[in-house]
């Protein structure tokens, strides 16, 4: 139990004392759920935390009209709810379905909030994770501007991402993409081929499934500065 406390990232750097004080006097919930069942729902109040211990899930974002949407995979030591806990927006940003048996640490508000108060390593664990959660979200926006199609479509996907790497599925149609870059779906398309033929996603109708996204994102800036 210690050694699955000290590998999640709010809790690294607690003593033996600390961890035995958190486990006998307050309540953590371990949950096990099978493939396909809900850990969260989008839109849903935030009202924990949920530590991802053992195994994965898909992390699927809907955009706020429905028409389109994101599912990346999240593995351990992945945290979900701790950006949306406190402050304005309280409500999960996506939904998260177990792709295989996924063992989860789920940890109420007024817990974490009591964590919080007692143990200022953990303040600071939830700082830095924030921290640089908001530095990764800002920095495609200071990126060069790119020229290629193909670059500004995975300009377009990674703003619109958790993590720029691993498996990503976009559930939307080159119409839709074309309507986001100001491009005629024609274009949108050959583009896209050209990125399924060097091996960077699969697509159809209406998906576009990144197998890699670090790789594509790799090629287009290798691309640009040549």
């Amino acid at each position: 139990m210690f050694d699955i406390l000290l590998a999640l990232p709010l809790f690294q750097g607690l003593g033996h004392a600390d961890l035995t004080r958190i486990l006998e006097s307050t309540h953590l919930e371990f949950v096990t759920i099978g493939p396909g069942e809900t850990a969260c729902q989008q839109d849903a109040t935030c009202d924990r935390i949920i530590f991802v211990i053992e195994g994965k899930l898909a992390a699927h974002t809907l955009s706020a009209d429905r028409q389109w949407g994101v599912i990346e995979h999240l593995s351990q030591p992945a945290i979900v709810g701790l950006d949306v806990l406190y402050g304005r927006r309280r409500t999960f940003t996506f939904t998260a379905t177990a792709l295989t048996r996924t063992k989860l640490l789920v940890v109420d508000k007024r817990t974490m909030g009591a964590l919080f108060r007692y143990f200022e390593v953990m303040q600071i664990n939830a700082l830095n994770h924030l921290t640089s959660e908001l530095a990764r979200r800002d920095a495609p926006l200071w990126l060069p501007a790119t020229t290629s199609l193909e670059a500004r479509i995975l300009h377009f996907c990674r703003l619109h991402l958790l993590r720029p790497a691993g498996y990503k599925c976009f559930d939307i149609s080159q119409r839709a993409l074309g309507d986001y870059l100001g491009e005629d779906p024609r274009y949108i398309s050959k583009a896209l081929q050209r990125m399924e033929n060097d091996g960077l996603l699969k697509r159809s109708r209406r998906s576009i499934e990144f197998p890699a996204f670090e790789k594509a994102l790799s090629q287009a800036y290798h691309t640009a500065s040549t």
